[in-house]
């Protein structure tokens, strides 16, 4: 009988054998697949850049259940690395937790972070954002642990209360987070640098979100494993990096009317064969066919 170790499983051991884990966000299965190539041993699977990709939208908590479970599908099959996805809020209770738990484990997702936020919710870096108490929460994680049923799909609580209630009424949801089950935490948006080691010093596992144009920017993975964090997520940087590429070379095409000017930072077209994988199907028409097809040109 064909059996395989759970992405769960492999998350757990890349937390327990390294002293930290670099798992930098995509919305889409070809980020999925160039995380991977590029040698990082998990993925995180951003809502924010999914509504950016699919709906060319911000994260304002629009994107249904359904939608996002048809992309988490397509991005396991471009990559074999474990996954943790964005599960927001728990789309509206604990049954929808219930049901997206058991329909996760079962898609071979490694992990869900689940937040605090009012439902419906809005990234955390923008203004405005509220949480539900800290009693609710604790509901939606008893849910997710209720309807576990791999013991190694990994569980991060995050709370957003630091905007919102202040980053001390954070510790203490954070504490009583990990008290309820969760098996790491995450603060959002402290408030000043000097924060993020009080969140390194918590006596329970931790992660946090590099993002660029906030109070952490500057930290390296190096100096965030020094602090404490096992796990370190770039939830933003591909999304808007392909953001500023597109305009750039967009701007570049109105104004110049061609792409020379932009030619050295456009893929080349062996690079794009190499960045989606088409030997993979090279390989695979050439079992089949006994010859070789889908050749890029030099």
């Amino acid at each position: 009988m064909y059996s395989k170790k759970s992405r769960a499983t492999v998350l757990r051991e890349l937390l327990r054998d390294n002293k930290v884990i670099v798992a930098p966000a995509v919305g889409d299965a070809l980020g999925a697949r160039m995380v991977e190539d590029a040698g990082f041993p998990a993925v995180v699977v951003s809502g924010s850049s999914m509504s950016n990709l699919e709906l060319g939208s911000a994260d304002v908590g629009i994107m249904s259940y359904g939608e996002l479970r048809n992309n988490f599908l397509n991005i396991l099959n471009a990559c074999t690395i474990p996954m943790i996805v964005d599960a927001d809020t728990g789309y509206g209770g604990t049954l929808p937790i219930y049901r997206m738990v058991r329909e996760y484990e079962a898609m071979d997702i490694a992990g869900i972070q689940i937040e605090d936020q009012v439902f419906p919710k809005m990234c955390a870096y923008y203004s405005n954002t509220a949480v539900v108490s800290a009693e609710e929460m604790i509901d939606r994680l008893r849910a997710v642990l209720e309807a576990r049923t791999n013991p190694d799909f990994f569980v991060i609580a995050r709370t957003d209360a630091a905007k919102s209630l202040g980053f001390d009424e954070a510790l203490r949801r954070a504490r009583l987070y990990y008290e309820a089950g969760a098996d790491m935490i995450f603060i959002t948006v402290p408030p000043r640098a000097e924060d993020m080691q009080r969140i390194a010093d918590l006596p329970f596992p931790v992660c946090t979100s590099i993002v660029e144009g906030t109070v952490n920017e500057d930290f390296t993975v190096d100096q965030l494993a020094e602090m404490g964090f096992k796990l370190v997520k770039f939830p933003q940087t591909l999304i808007r990096a392909s953001m500023r590429a597109m305009h750039d070379v967009l701007e570049s095409l109105r104004r110049t009317g061609g792409t020379k000017e932009y030619r050295d930072r456009i893929a080349t077209q062996k690079e794009r064969g190499i960045y989606s994988h088409i030997s993979d199907f090279s390989d695979f028409q050439a079992k089949i066919e006994n010859k070789n097809s889908f050749k890029v040109d030099e």
